[in-house]
């Protein structure tokens, strides 16, 4: 492509079919906390009070293999110019403390994807120790995730990365479903993934709330993945497949329809015209498909506490909200539903983050994957050659440099070998290094 994809995206800047679990319900612990969800509100019709309640879904995005706030490359703990900090054992710690002051019961988390790519971590148990592997590992993310109870994840772009396989055994070994209602098999055009799931919240006062989460992921993986799905899966764009499932979800009931999305919300695209789909669509399906309450956006990896959408049928607000990346920041979406006519409505919605760098790491997350992290520590430490002088890309921008020079000295040698004895082996192979 002619622009660099991630640096679009910061440009630009915003289980299964039929399938009903059970919520946050079965895990709730009773108290004080659990009752802050739901009683009786104002006066309503008639002098009669009415019947309300309050949840919370939580949620994460763009992951990228991030369980400990730990940079692999200078071998320290994560530290920027903006002091964020990442990693799914801080966002634990968030975690419970808004699950104790809702009340377990009262809430829901989950994710917008790009899970499993992107740090040494993931690189390892996906190329070195592969949990595809006879008797393999758990994926350390799948491990974080069902530690810290995730509900249900969408599909990011990057989940593609590895290959289907390595894709489908990391969702055997979640206890949560990954959902992807525009990843369709290529043959049956039916959904290869589960395209959503409806949780029930419990209240004292009326029927359960029926919470549907659609998850969507990104028609780009047609293009960035071609190699892992083409001939396999197609990806059609996120408006359209919104619009074929919502009110689907609404006729079984739906109360609350929560998408998550991993797509931006700027409207714009990376690939020119190789598709004739949307690349950061979130916005635009608030805007086009009626019947949606909040977006979790992913793929842009920017930060949007709260953002809102009209829908032009309805004129309802859709709320949007991005909680940046890598973990370090935690999206919280409010509801507050009235019982009326036979039915709970949505009468309010709204969304925050908060941020990780406010708590201390999760010793349940960072126990449990204590070992995996020294041996991927061990493993990108190990010594693969020496330089009799040093190697510098400090003034690479604008002169030529040996460090690059060796990078597409590599990066050539490696496709030239992988293309040996195939259709495309005579091919002169160059390299682009900068």
């Amino acid at each position: 492509m002619p622009l660099n994809r991630r640096t679009f995206l910061g440009r630009s800047a915003a289980a299964g079919a039929g399938v009903t679990m059970a919520g946050g319900a079965a895990v709730g612990s009773a108290g004080a906390a659990e009752a802050r969800g739901q009683g009786l509100g104002h006066g309503h019709g008639h002098g009669r009070p009415a019947k309300r309640y309050s949840f919370t879904v939580m949620g994460t995005t763009d992951l990228h293999g991030n369980v400990f706030n730990w940079d692999y490359f200078t071998d320290k703990e994560y530290d920027d110019s903006a002091r964020n900090d990442v990693g799914l054992a801080k966002i634990s710690t968030l975690v419970d403390r808004v699950r104790r002051e809702k009340g377990r019961r009262n809430t829901l988390l989950i994710d917008a994807g790009d899970t499993i790519q992107g740090t040494q971590l993931s690189y390892y148990y996906a190329k070195v120790d592969p949990i595809t592997a006879r008797r393999g590992p758990v994926h350390p993310m799948a491990r974080a995730m069902n530690a810290i109870g995730y509900d249900a994840a969408a599909l990011g772009n990057h989940e593609f990365n590895y290959g289907i396989p390595v894709l489908r055994k990391f969702e055997e070994q979640c206890d949560f479903p990954l959902l992807g209602a525009n990843a369709l098999d290529a043959k049956t055009l039916r959904p290869a993934f589960a395209p959503y799931v409806i949780k029930r919240m419990r209240t004292p006062c009326g029927r359960d709330v029926r919470v549907a989460v659609l998850g969507l992921t990104n028609p780009g993986v047609a293009i960035w993945d071609k190699a892992n799905v083409g001939g396999k899966m197609v990806f059609p764009g996120l408006e359209e497949q919104a619009a074929k499932w919502v009110p689907k979800l609404r006729s079984m009931g739906a109360d609350v329809v929560v998408v998550s999305a991993h797509s931006g919300s700027s409207g714009t695209s990376s690939w020119g015209d190789q598709l004739p789909y949307v690349e950061n669509a979130a916005a635009l399906v608030a805007e086009q498909v009626p019947g949606i309450d909040a977006i979790l956006v992913g793929h842009a990896h920017v930060e949007i506490a709260e953002h809102f959408v009209t829908n032009k049928e309805t004129g309802k607000r859709v709320v949007l909200s991005e909680p940046a990346k890598w973990g370090q920041r935690l999206t919280l979406f409010d509801f507050d539903l009235v019982w009326e006519r036979g039915r709970w409505t949505v009468e309010k919605a709204g969304s925050r983050v908060l941020n990780s760098n406010t708590v201390p790491e999760d010793r349940k997350v960072t126990s449990l994957l204590r070992s995996e992290h020294r041996k991927v520590v061990e493993y990108v430490n190990q010594v693969i050659g020496t330089s009799v002088v040093a190697l510098s890309a400090a003034e690479a921008p604008w002169k030529d440099e040996p460090i690059i020079d060796l990078i597409n000295q590599v990066q050539a040698e490696t496709v030239r070998a992988a293309l040996a004895g195939g259709e495309y082996g005579s091919l002169p192979v160059l390299s682009q290094a900068s």
